[in-house]
């Protein structure tokens, strides 16, 4: 379902790669080349309610919107973990760059 190993998480070879499975729904590559993502999973919660939050940072919006596409069945196969897992909510944020920023800072002279 996840496409590691259960012992000691590695990922499975391409070969033996489930294609429903959480790895290969989320690996999204564009003319050959892997489109990088940095994530993180963190829990949450208390005693009575509790999950687990993804979360997801890239320098383009579009390619955590494509992981999600992918997950949720765009094609015809969907991500086996999402037959376990029940979201309840989610949300894009963005940071802009330092040039970006600068852009709205005071003129030096004024």
């Amino acid at each position: 379902m996840i496409g590691r190993t259960k012992a000691d998480s590695v990922e499975l070879d391409e070969a033996a790669m489930p294609a429903t499975s959480h790895v290969s729904r989320t690996v999204v590559e564009e003319d050959g080349e892997e489109l990088k993502i940095f994530r993180r999973n963190t829990a949450f919660g208390t005693i009575t309610e509790h999950g687990t939050m993804f979360v997801g940072f890239s320098s383009e919006q579009r390619r955590l919107e494509i992981m999600l596409r992918r997950m949720a069945d765009d094609d015809g196969v969907r991500d086996a973990l999402t037959h376990y897992t029940t979201p309840v909510t989610g949300a894009y944020y963005l940071i802009p760059s330092v040039p970006a920023l600068s852009r709205f800072a005071p003129d030096e002279d004024g």
